[in-house]
């Protein structure tokens, strides 16, 4: 999470101080939750004007769809703070969210008849769900082997159009897409891979999964490839531990 804070004009400085502070879990599927921290800065009561829009962003910051718009007048004693709380629900930014998962929360505070304003920006990055990778050993060179990606679905709708991609040096000449179907919430779905290493060592392989309800989930495992064990060597001590006569 990223904040930018910008006054527009010194007097407005002098009369509030704003913050927004994200609480809770930030993840595709849950609610987004902020708190909205105003401060009073003089002895004298005001209202505040506090114009909140929340949008979906590229990590250009370009904004590509409103997700909330609201006006809210805030009263404030002297010197007194206030939390106001705002959610986003994932109703509302459910299929509108960029392969960033990406939220930018702007406020816009005013206070006639005060010069300029206060205008504070936070991103929410939100975390994709998670997956298993599994691969079965022990694995060796030149021969395939079999890894599956084991997803459970932790949002409350059917996760579909899953497509899986798996690269990795020395395991996959070229990257391999296989497509899963769909998974109902809370149920789990195991999408087979083959891979055919050629080289031997600690490797990685790199899986990307991709829905419809979120893009580019991220994960990897490490997998040891075997050297091939050759005859020669295999037939030389059989022959070295056999008794001689």
């Amino acid at each position: 999470m990223a904040e930018m804070i910008t006054q527009t004009s010194p007097c407005i400085e002098a009369e509030i101080s704003g913050h927004v502070k994200v609480v809770g879990v930030q993840a595709i599927g849950k609610d987004v939750t902020v708190k909205l921290l105003i401060r009073n800065l003089t002895t004298k009561c005001k209202v505040i004007t506090a114009d909140i829009k929340v949008c979906s962003i590229l990590y250009t910051k370009k904004e590509i769809n409103e997700l909330h718009k609201e006006t809210r007048k805030i009263r404030l004693r002297g010197c007194e703070e206030k939390e106001e709380p705002l959610t986003i629900t994932y109703a509302q930014y459910d299929g509108l969210l960029t392969a960033d998962n990406t939220i930018e929360v702007t406020v816009v505070y005013s206070y006639e008849p005060v010069e300029g304003t206060l205008i504070i920006q936070t991103n929410v990055v939100l975390d994709n769900p998670k997956f298993e990778i599994k691969v079965k050993g022990p694995i060796q060179m030149n021969k395939p082997a079999k890894a599956v990606v084991v997803f459970t679905n932790p949002l409350n709708q059917v996760v579909s159009d899953i497509v899986v991609t798996a690269e990795g040096s020395g395991l996959l000449h070229d990257p391999i897409t296989v497509k899963g179907g769909s998974v109902k919430p809370n149920e789990t779905i195991k999408i087979p891979l083959t891979i055919m290493p050629y080289k031997a060592g600690q490797r990685h392989l790199l899986v990307d999964v991709t829905t419809n309800k979120f893009q580019n989930a991220k994960g990897y495992t490490e997998v040891e490839v075997q050297k091939p064990v050759e005859k020669n060597s295999t037939s030389e001590s059989a022959s070295a531990a056999a008794p001689s006569v």
